[in-house]
């Protein structure tokens, strides 16, 4: 079941998130975003992001579980200014592979659709070509690769998908 996320909810996707950021960003992303001061640091920009309430936050519960994040939202890109964002998908490493990715995504895109948005853009890190070709499964076309510099130092592409 998909919630909206709460304060009670802050640290276990934190977790879920700094978890996923060291399993399958660890062979090309800048190594001083895994170690324990980068997760400390990416732990205090989710929850100062979360209680800005800039983006549109929700978790996937089961049995009182949390087992993911989604976040979604005007996207910041200048060059696709009007297009909805699905900022992260987070899913907890063990629950991955069970649908739950596919149903944040279908989510995500009804909250699109019902708000009226042409476009839906996200973005991952090339060399994640595990999530790369879940979102071209799931519809979604590559538009653009670049360099991202500093902090991540690695190349990030951007998918978009037409709402329906």
């Amino acid at each position: 079941m998909i919630r909206p996320l709460t304060e009670k909810d802050y640290d276990t996707v934190i977790d879920i998130v700094n978890i996923n950021w060291k399993k399958a960003y660890s062979n090309y992303i800048n190594p001083l975003l895994l170690n324990e001061d980068g997760c400390k640091k990416r732990a205090d920009e989710l929850r100062y992001d979360f209680q800005s309430k800039r983006l549109s936050e929700y978790v996937w519960e089961e049995q009182g579980q949390v087992l993911a994040l989604l976040s979604i939202g005007d996207t910041a890109d200048t060059d696709r200014k009007g297009a909805f964002e699905i900022w992260r998908v987070y899913v907890k490493p063990e629950a991955q592979g069970h649908n739950i990715g596919s149903q944040c995504l279908a989510f995500a895109e009804q909250k699109a659709k019902k708000r009226c948005y042409q476009k839906i853009i996200i973005w991952a890190f090339q060399e994640n070509t595990k999530a790369v070709l879940f979102y071209q499964k799931n519809g979604y076309v590559i538009d653009k690769s670049e360099y991202l510099g500093k902090p991540y130092l690695t190349v990030g592409t951007r998918l978009i998908k037409k709402v329906n």
